[in-house]
């Protein structure tokens, strides 16, 4: 790895020989889930987006160990913090199907609440968040100062500032905006 921009599409080599099943690209740092449900993280590490327990950055795929006891199934890295979906893999006893447990860590910045624990305070390492526990997590989207959620049976969750809201707090308004609500 290198800090130089890439015009060309270029191969990362420290993930050579990971079958790699996801990818998500943050502002400065991004993610992998290899096919062995391993989590991997490079890049920027001075918001703690990371999850390696500190805010050094790194050049080349590092595996996050804080969940190497946990299958990762999703990830998405937004702009200062990253969400990470786990599935345990069980089975039910009665119908022998997938059972997909769903939890969501996040790790990061939590400037305005966007980690999901009720709080604004910086994560260096992952942590589960609890309101989304047992909700059957199967998608997360991690944006700017705020996260996203759906759930299997297709409800959609959000936490931290509200759509928009960054705009407003960086200078960037870019007009009006309203809310619709279409009739049924």
């Amino acid at each position: 790895g290198n800090t130089q921009n890439q015009l060309l599409p270029k191969k990362i080599e420290g993930l050579a020989g990971q079958r790699v099943v996801a990818v998500s690209a943050g502002t400065d740092h991004s993610l992998a889930i290899t096919d062995d449900g391993v989590a991997w993280s490079w890049g920027a590490g001075n918001s703690g987006a990371l999850g390696g327990g500190d805010r050094h950055g790194r050049l080349v795929p590092e595996k996050i160990e804080a969940l190497a006891d946990e299958r990762a199934v999703a990830v998405s890295a937004g702009c200062l913090h990253s969400l990470v979906i786990t599935d345990d893999g069980e089975k039910s006893p009665l119908d022998r199907r997938w059972r997909p447990r769903g939890d969501v860590w996040s790790f990061g910045s939590g400037l305005d609440g966007n980690l999901g624990h009720g709080d604004k305070k910086p994560l260096l390492e992952p942590r589960k968040i609890e309101a989304l526990k047992g909700q059957g997590v199967v998608a997360v989207s991690a944006g700017i100062l705020h996260s996203l959620a759906i759930t299997a049976d297709g409800s959609v969750w959000s936490w931290g500032a509200q759509p928009g809201h960054h705009r407003r707090r960086h200078g960037l308004e870019l007009g009006h905006q309203r809310r619709r609500q279409t009739g049924t």
